[in-house]
């Protein structure tokens, strides 16, 4: 069997830690030691008891998410922690993986995606959300087409069809 992993919830809105925390507490690999809207509170919490695993919002009531993160990340290094975003922002993203976040995870995402993209982390699966992974791809496209010449990237929905549209069976 798995080890327990600890979690610490650093989140402003009690509406959705309550949301998460009812969704951990459905996995036995989880266990919510702590919470709170502060990232004052989260550091002081991470630094006592020691959490496996962090959320941490973007913006908490005190504090940048990122911040938090930073500090959370001198005094237990191994410790995975996991910024919740609002959207699908690459600045945000790359700020997060500067901060020490090994995880950017999207609050809009339903529970059971959220849920399995923050178990796939935990056992070292993860990949990025697809919404965030478009924004990245088309930031990094935008930036480096040559002469100011902006290609037109596909949305999931556009590619969906266009791959239906071309589909020949044997």
């Amino acid at each position: 069997m798995s080890q327990i992993n600890r979690v610490l919830l650093a989140e402003p809105s009690q509406e959705h830690r309550e949301r998460i925390k009812y969704l951990l507490e459905l996995d036995p690999l989880f266990e919510v030691v702590a919470e709170t809207d502060c990232g004052r509170d989260a550091i002081s919490l991470a630094d006592s008891l020691k959490p496996e695993v962090a959320l941490v919002a973007v913006e908490l009531h005190d504090m940048k998410g990122t911040q938090t993160i930073q500090e959370m990340k001198k005094m237990n290094p191994q410790m995975l922690v996991v910024l919740q975003a609002e959207s699908a922002d690459v600045e945000c993203f790359f700020e997060a993986l500067k901060s020490g976040a090994q995880g950017y995870l999207l609050k809009s995402l339903h529970p059971a995606s959220f849920h399995e993209y923050l178990r796939s982390l935990v056992i070292e699966d993860a990949t990025l959300p697809r919404e965030l992974g478009y924004q990245i791809l088309k930031q990094f496209v935008t930036e480096n087409s040559p002469h100011g010449v902006q290609p037109k990237l596909m949305s999931r929905t556009e590619l969906s069809s266009k791959k239906r549209n071309n589909f020949r069976p044997y």
